[in-house]
């Protein structure tokens, strides 16, 4: 039976962040258009209503693992983008309304989010601004055709060889669709149109061609990067192990970092295994029960799935290794226990530790535990080589 999962303050601390710059946003619009306090209040309903649905959806889409492929992402890098949204929201409408880059909108939350989320954020800032500025039919139609064309090319940008394309086509767009619309509101044409779209798609091109690309690769190596952060010096978790006990602070970063070269020479995830290896043990950090409090602690600091996953297989007491880098962690840690524990005397029994390294994973292997781990076999012998050189254990 899985364990219900309890509310995490990063995430509450994202989705605050998201209410408040809607908040913001409704009111530098609201006071733009001198709206009456009736007014207001209907915009504030509005907010409610939208950010209800979106509230849902951000948490829908984690637990289906749709945001950056893990269900233990903060929602930093979403609230941060729907911020810079807003902002733009709230400086477009004192732009004249040939001159608004609301493509901009869509296109910087696929970088940072999903088209679902994409469209609703540029849809619902649209239908503000339209309110807001008093945009007749016509215009607000023209800002959401090039929301949810700018959502459907945005998504398209991951690909990198269509994005000289895709950037073409963003400017082209810029430019036809508001001239549409403007001639459809008024009956006539003003080179002002076409001179206000071209900038605008200059603008929105040139985002996609170069810093949409650095948005998207960090959201995509977002778990990646995650798993070098939680072991950095820096950390708040390696700070308070240190001083909790040097001695585990020792044992976890030799770990790490023996697990972090086998699994680099074994071709292994080598961020997963380096922070695996050093928060093998978080539990007995936290307190009995041991795997139980491991696992809340790491739900709790938003570590990656892949993470928690390792740190639920602890020595096997629960659940059996399920991939290869938690059957590695385990080998490693193992093996550095049982020299911590030992020490000399090791050497004498065995002989050497060469070995021990050996003798210990041999056994190991045969009691089946890493049967389910979907290590080769020839990754396991390569990893026992491995380890029976590496000079920490000798």
């Amino acid at each position: 039976m899985s364990r219900k999962e309890e509310p995490n303050l990063y995430r509450i601390l994202s989705v605050i962040a998201v209410v408040l710059a809607t908040a913001a946003v409704t009111a530098v619009l609201c006071a733009r258009g001198q709206f009456y306090t009736d007014e207001w209040l209907c915009m504030s309903f509005l907010d409610i209503v939208f950010l209800s649905v979106y509230i849902f959806e951000l948490e829908y889409e984690r637990r289906q693992g749709e945001l950056s492929f893990n269900r233990q992402t903060n929602f930093a890098r979403i609230s941060a983008g729907y911020a810079v949204c807003a902002a733009l929201t709230a400086a477009m409408v004192f732009l004249p309304e040939v001159f608004r880059p609301v493509m901009l909108i869509p296109v910087l939350m696929c970088a940072v989010s999903t088209p679902l989320l994409a469209v609703t954020t540029g849809l619902f800032l649209d239908i503000l601004t339209g309110i807001s500025a008093g945009a007749d039919l016509y215009a607000l139609a023209g800002f959401c055709l090039l929301t949810l064309l700018g959502a459907v090319l945005g998504r398209a940008l991951e690909n990198r060889k269509y994005r000289i394309c895709i950037a073409a086509l963003l400017f082209m767009i810029s430019v036809i669709v508001p001239a549409v619309f403007y001639e459809f509101a008024y009956k006539q044409m003003s080179p002002g149109v076409y001179l206000g779209g071209a900038a605008s798609g200059i603008l929105v091109s040139g985002f996609a061609l170069f810093l949409y690309p650095a948005l998207r690769r960090d959201s995509e190596e977002e778990v990646e990067n995650r798993f070098y952060d939680i072991v950095s010096e820096d950390y708040s978790e390696v700070k308070a192990l240190k001083d909790f006990s040097q001695r585990e602070y020792r044992h976890a970063v030799m770990v790490a970092d023996i697990a972090y070269r086998c699994a680099k020479n074994t071709g292994l995830n080598e961020g997963l295994c380096l922070s695996a290896g050093f928060y093998y043990r978080l539990g007995f950090w936290v307190g009995e029960p041991y795997i139980e409090n491991g696992v809340d602690r790491a739900v709790s600091l938003c570590f990656p799935q892949s993470l928690i996953a390792v740190l639920s297989e602890y020595y096997g007491s629960k659940k059996l290794p399920s991939s290869p880098e938690s059957a590695l962690v385990h080998m490693v840690d193992v093996l550095v226990s049982k020299l911590e524990k030992g020490g000399q005397e090791n050497e004498k029994t065995s002989g050497d530790r060469e070995f021990l390294v050996y003798q210990t994973l041999n056994e190991l292997s045969g009691t089946g535990i890493y049967d389910r781990s979907g290590m080769s076999m020839n990754q396991f012998l390569r990893v026992r080589d491995f380890l029976a050189k590496e000079e920490k254990l000798k």
